[in-house]
């Protein structure tokens, strides 16, 4: 009988023990699991070691990785719009052997809405590295003065001529360390005014627009930008009609891009 109270006793002591063990484990040890014995970690930690540690076979492109703004502004397929303010005037070339015998002098405002379309992304090494970008130009010119010749008026301003340029390509020469960049662009498209009638150096209403120059672009964070160019913009029918001497002129423009 003594020996059955003492298993009995013992028994009751291992239980309290367990349950003593179980209740210190519990208040100061709230992650260990009961079930299994095994030491967790708490959310935040989970979350920090899944970041560290992708879970196997989860393909690299599936993480959340951006490009740097640098590269996914200039990238392949981007696109902006802009318009471009100018003025510009008509030059002595080719030049005339007699200065009694000076070219149609004309004085004009321009204004171009365009659109740009990356067709490379970056590309090249340094000083070179830039992206190329097909323009579309939509042209609008207007005489701000009478236009002269030998000193006598020959029309009255304004005359207007309206073009379009859809063959322009345009390379800008950009570095991440800089919010700007210079560029050069050359382009062919053609024209319609009445500026044959006052200019002897052209013959015909239909005229081509060849034009060519460089300019400086600045750019904002929000994905605007400015630019001053110039350039070297020509009038001429290519040989359909003559007089064909060609109009030239220089034309300096400000332009805004979104």
């Amino acid at each position: 009988m003594m020996i059955k109270s003492s298993w009995a006793f013992i028994l009751v002591l291992a239980l309290i023990s367990l349950d003593s063990e179980r209740a210190f484990a519990q208040f100061f040890a709230p992650d260990i699991e009961e079930d299994t014995g095994l030491w967790t970690l708490p959310p935040a930690d989970k979350f920090q070691v899944a970041q560290a540690l992708p879970a196997p076979g989860d393909p690299v492109a599936e993480q959340d990785i951006s490009l740097p703004d640098f590269e996914s502004r200039f990238a392949k397929g981007q696109y902006e719009f802009g318009v471009s303010l100018g003025y510009g005037f008509t030059l002595n070339l080719p030049p005339v052997d007699s200065p009694a015998d000076e070219r149609t002098r004309i004085r004009f405002a321009h204004i171009s809405p365009n659109f740009k379309f990356n067709l490379t992304g970056l590309m090249g090494k340094s000083v070179f590295r830039g992206a190329l970008y097909w323009v579309i130009e939509v042209q609008l010119a207007a005489t701000v003065e009478d236009p002269t010749r030998n000193g006598r008026v020959v029309d009255d301003s304004p005359n207007y001529l309206f073009g379009f340029v859809p063959g322009q390509l345009e390379y800008k020469f950009l570095n991440p360390n800089r919010s700007w960049a210079p560029f050069v662009f050359a382009g062919v498209g053609g024209s319609w005014s009445e500026w044959f009638q006052e200019a002897r150096e052209i013959s015909t209403a239909f005229e081509f627009i060849l034009q060519g120059g460089v300019g400086i672009e600045y750019f904002f964070d929000n994905g605007t930008a400015l630019n001053f160019n110039y350039r070297l913009w020509h009038l001429s029918n290519s040989n359909i009609k003559s007089p064909n001497t060609g109009l030239n002129a220089h034309l300096f423009s400000l332009g805004y891009s979104f």
